[in-house]
């Protein structure tokens, strides 16, 4: 049996995501200052230290992203560079690669959810809570100008729009997605697929085709023409020869594929965001959210010692 919510979704204007997940971290300061309170026998210190480590982590992993969205220059989608850079469009999906959420079936271009146990007692094997899962397929930003860059959303941080909950089966069920023509900010490494292989590539490509043909015995038999298991110079040079037509042939077909750009994660781990939310809106939550855990933290932290000098 389900209750279902009303048909139309809700749009959250800041976002209900992974950002908006990591808002719940802002609870552990009054848990401090219970536990302070409650078990006076351990030193101020170590609360103190528990929580300017926990606010030095927060305030650092929320500023890195603050300082990178709004210090990155926004790309035009037509004409963006190759490498770490910012693009702002609307969302739109692949036009015949059409994307459905996994608990709903809604059409949407992404989606997460995460299901919550309320129904009575303890629910064997996966207990009260099932995170769900995200969803990996790609879609498309398209630009002011006319450009398409593919949005490889797997390992993002995502900030969806919308959001829908209703109870099933005794889970309360949290759905977001990314809806096609939603408003999409991302950040992340561009990089360029199809075209014509460098030379360099295919020269790299020419030596890997030979290692593995020297680690195949089946295949280096077609060029042993005498039969001695062996190849000699001749024989091993017509080898050479048509390992090197393969890969001739094999780049020709690359080469005539339109050049394609992908937005995906950054190979050296600098943050990778994609946000239904405009560039200033996405700079603004991630600062927000910095500076809430340095007040905070101060603050429990002046709080601390009278808390628990209070409690003896």
């Amino acid at each position: 049996m389900s209750i279902l919510p009303p048909f139309s979704s809700v749009k959250l204007p800041g976002g209900h995501d992974a950002l908006a997940h990591r808002y719940a971290s802002l609870a552990a300061y009054p848990v401090l200052l219970y536990g302070a309170w409650r078990l006076p026998f351990l030193p101020p210190a170590l609360w103190q230290a528990a929580c300017a480590l926990f606010a030095l982590f927060y305030w650092q992993w929320a500023y890195r992203r603050y300082r990178a969205v709004a210090d990155t220059p926004t790309a035009r989608a037509a004409s963006v560079a190759l490498g770490y850079c910012e693009l702002y469009g609307t969302a739109r999906a692949h036009p015949r690669a059409p994307l459905t959420s996994a608990i709903s079936g809604r059409p949407c271009l992404w989606f997460g959810y995460r299901r919550v146990w309320q129904g009575p007692g303890r629910r064997p094997l996966t207990g009260h809570a099932d995170q769900g899962t995200t969803s990996a397929e790609s879609f498309l930003l398209v630009g002011e100008d006319g450009g398409e860059v593919v949005i490889e959303p797997e390992r993002a941080e995502v900030r969806a729009r919308h959001r829908r909950s209703w109870v099933e089966d005794g889970w309360r069920i949290d759905e977001t997605w990314i809806a096609d023509g939603d408003p999409l900010y991302a950040l992340g490494e561009v990089s360029a697929i199809g075209g014509a292989p460098t030379r360099a590539e295919r020269d790299a490509d020419f030596k890997a085709a030979l290692e593995a043909l020297k680690r195949d015995p089946a295949a280096l038999a077609r060029f042993d023409a005498d039969g001695n298991r062996e190849l000699d110079l001749t024989e091993w040079d017509a080898a050479r020869d048509a390992v090197a037509r393969d890969v001739d042939r094999q780049h020709r077909e690359l080469a005539a594929i339109p050049v394609s750009l992908h937005l995906a994660a950054p190979a050296d781990g600098r943050p990778f965001i994609v946000a239904a939310l405009s560039p200033q809106d996405a700079a603004r939550g991630y600062r927000r959210l910095a500076w809430l855990h340095a007040s905070l933290g101060l603050a429990t932290l002046a709080a601390l010692p009278l808390l628990a000098g209070a409690s003896l």
